[in-house]
């Protein structure tokens, strides 16, 4: 047995079998590293969408809670409400205070959106009629004082929400309901306080609840519309109930709003897997039973949690196809390295010149078989396929890339990168191939094809020489255009997240109206006088930008005070550098954009805010944006003075440097002032 194994034939077969069980183990490796891949692209789109959508709906419920704050806020409305809960009996004052009432809520309510109508169609006479929105006003005991014509009827879930608003002060959202005909509907509870300086403004309970009703199937649910080409694609909203997943949002088989629940305990679940663990990207089947992938996000003004999927086989039906190609093209480079070790291993005992006109016959045959089978192989599939020599000239190219380039397929052999893809296209992918060191190779590549930019996932793949013939290079372009255009649709909407921001700062505190761009302007200034990297003036610009991004949640008697501020008042302006942070903090940023912003109000003597950092400990860029920040408040009017000249301003600032302010940022603060009168006449507009 020994003897036999030691035959050149027994020998031959088993480092054949050797090769052969080393590459399969290799394509299934590659085949499986490509369906992860494909898998954390689906993620990322799917993460796109679900972001997009989830802050639309938490931007729709946060204006139905503003429009209700604002009137909670009126002052004539706490007054009377007031003095309606302290009348007794019903006499002629209270009749006409509540008709004061009644015509501000119906104003308010018609302003707002929140103006009901009667729906269309008979009703039965047993059935109340009311509308899919309106507007209630409650006293403190929870009755109704006054409310706006075919309001909906509260039922006991509405008068718990308003007793939990009364009791705990704090506004409350009702999660989405059927109304008396079956319509969904969603409600929203403000507390309405005393006026300030009113004997019942010394009771830290409401005086009253706004209630306010919209419609959900007109209004929100449209919100959660698919715009994607997939046509399986699904967004809902799931919310947690007595222990079950409760689907807010109608789904696609037709079942209505909150009519299908399924326990928390079954595990492997859409819904389920969406609630225990927003943010994450799943695998799982959903209420059909049909496998999914999965994304979601929690909401903000709401407990619930949005879910976006789309179904699975679906989805990755197009990379299954891929795998399925790059398995029929690796196997048949398998085979084709297998038939030439068997090639070598039969010539080789023939005379070297007989042996390489064998192998060159062989090899034409090789080719035109290898052609003919791969353009069967690869007629329809979109992926750019092409095989080319160690002089770039093609082999073989597949029937869509011939297309393409309007080039008859059996005309491309033989020709160069040039000739086939133009000029740039080769020089790009010639520059590539000539300069990666790694085997296989990936990179991603703008290439401008029959006249359209797209770009494309470069893999290459060179393939081993068979009996001494030349090696080859195969070469896949796989389209990820589309993913490119999603990727920068997220940078866009972050730069439109950031300018919303700086306006609503500065509608909220109109003294200081263009301040952040204004201070921007300054520390771009500076931080150009005194060389800083790149990358670090990028941060500091946003860092400029956002820096009082917080002030929204301060209250605007603070902010527009004419008189010194309490040591109250000061402790809460404090606060707007930590509330910029929260605001922030789930944004991602290029640099450290976030640190600049929390270290803007540090002192070099440690006597700044929040942390006391000293020195060293603070971040150049942040020193920088104090002094900037500094200077246009200086510079520009506010409540309790007038501005002051930028003289007069850097004279302020000198009298701070060394204790709470750096010496070098200011003496380039100087230098900027001195030279650049563009800067030094805008903060005075």
């Amino acid at each position: 047995m020994f003897k036999a194994l030691k035959h050149p034939l027994w020998l031959g077969l088993g480092v054949l079998t050797l090769i052969i069980a080393i590459g399969l183990v290799l394509i299934f490796q590659y085949l499986a590293l490509e369906q992860q891949r494909d898998l954390r692209q689906w993620q990322l789109r799917l993460g796109v969408v679900a972001e997009t959508r989830a802050e639309t709906v938490d931007g729709w419920l946060g204006e139905r809670f503003a429009d209700l704050e604002e009137l909670a806020g009126n002052a004539s409305l706490q007054m009377y409400l007031t003095q309606v809960g302290t009348a007794e009996g019903e006499t002629e004052a209270r009749q006409a205070t509540l008709g004061y009432l009644r015509n501000l809520i119906l104003a308010a309510a018609q302003r707002s959106g929140f103006q009901g109508k009667s729906p269309g169609g008979n009703i039965p006479a047993n059935l109340p009629r009311s509308g899919h929105a309106g507007l209630a006003l409650y006293d403190r005991s929870g009755q109704t004082l006054v409310s706006t014509p075919h309001m909906p009827a509260a039922d006991d879930r509405t008068r718990e929400q308003i007793e939990a608003v009364l009791a705990s002060g704090e506004r409350r959202l009702q999660d989405i309901f059927l109304g008396a005909d079956r319509h969904a509907l969603v409600g929203f509870a403000v507390p309405v306080f005393a006026v300030q300086g009113m004997e019942a403004a010394r009771q830290p309970h409401p005086v009253g609840v706004l209630y306010g009703v919209r419609d959900a199937e007109a209004e929100l649910f449209p919100l959660l519309a698919s715009r994607e080409p997939q046509a399986q694609g699904e967004t809902l909203l799931v919310a947690e109930q007595d222990g079950l997943a409760v689907y807010l949002s109608p789904l696609r088989d037709d079942t209505p709003p909150t009519q299908r629940r399924l326990t928390l305990q079954i595990q492997q679940l859409a819904a389920t897997e969406a609630l225990h663990a927003p943010g994450e990207f799943r695998r799982v089947p959903d209420y059909r039973g049909e496998e999914v992938l999965m994304t979601s996000r929690a909401l903000e003004h709401a407990p619930w949690v949005m879910l976006h999927k789309v179904d699975a086989d679906t989805a990755l039906s197009e990379s299954r196809e891929h795998r399925r190609f790059l398995l029929s093209v690796f196997l048949l480079t398998l085979f084709l390295v297998s038939a030439a070790l068997v090639a070598a291993w039969r010539h080789g005992t023939s005379l070297r010149a007989q042996r390489m006109a064998a192998e060159l016959a062989a090899r034409r045959r090789e080719l035109e078989e290898q052609g003919r089978l791969l353009h069967a192989v690869t007629d329809n599939v979109t992926d750019f396929l092409f095989l080319l020599d160690p002089e770039l000239k093609f082999l073989f190219a597949n029937r869509p890339l011939a297309n393409t380039m309007a080039i008859p397929v059996e005309d491309i052999p033989g020709k160069s990168l040039a000739s086939v893809l133009g000029t740039d296209m080769a020089g790009a992918l010639s520059g590539f191939l000539q300069s990666r060191t790694d085997n296989p190779a990936s990179r991603l590549l703008d290439l401008q094809i029959a006249g359209h930019q797209r770009r494309f996932e470069c893999r290459v793949l060179e393939l081993p020489e068979r009996a001494g013939l030349e090696r080859t290079t195969l070469v896949v372009l796989h389209d990820v255009t589309a993913l490119h255009r999603a990727q920068q649709q997220r940078a866009q909407t972050l730069q439109q997240t950031i300018q919303a921001l700086m306006r609503a700062v500065d509608t909220h505190d109109p003294h200081s109206a263009d301040h952040s761009a204004r201070t921007a302007a300054v520390t771009a200034a500076v931080a150009r006088a005194m060389q800083l990297p790149e990358e670090e003036r990028r941060a500091l610009d946003m860092a400029a930008n956002l820096a009082n991004v917080g002030k929204i949640f301060l209250p605007r008697e603070i902010l527009t005070k004419t008189g010194p501020l309490s040591e109250a008042e000061q402790a809460q302006l404090r606060q707007h550098v930590q509330y910029s942070l929260d605001i922030l903090s789930n944004l991602e940023f290029d640099g450290p954009v976030l640190e600049i912003i929390a270290q803007k109000q540090e002192h070099l003597d440690g006597s700044g805010y929040p942390n006391g950092l000293q020195g060293e400990q603070i971040r150049l860029s942040a020193r920088i944006l104090a002094v900037a920040n500094a200077f246009v408040a200086l510079v520009s009017p506010r409540a309790w003075r007038e501005r002051l000249t930028p003289e007069a301003a850097l004279d302020q600032l000198l009298k701070g440097a060394g204790s709470s302010y750096d010496r070098q940022v200011i003496a380039a603060l100087f230098h900027v002032v001195e030279n650049d009168e563009a800067l030094e006449a805008a903060p005075g507009e």
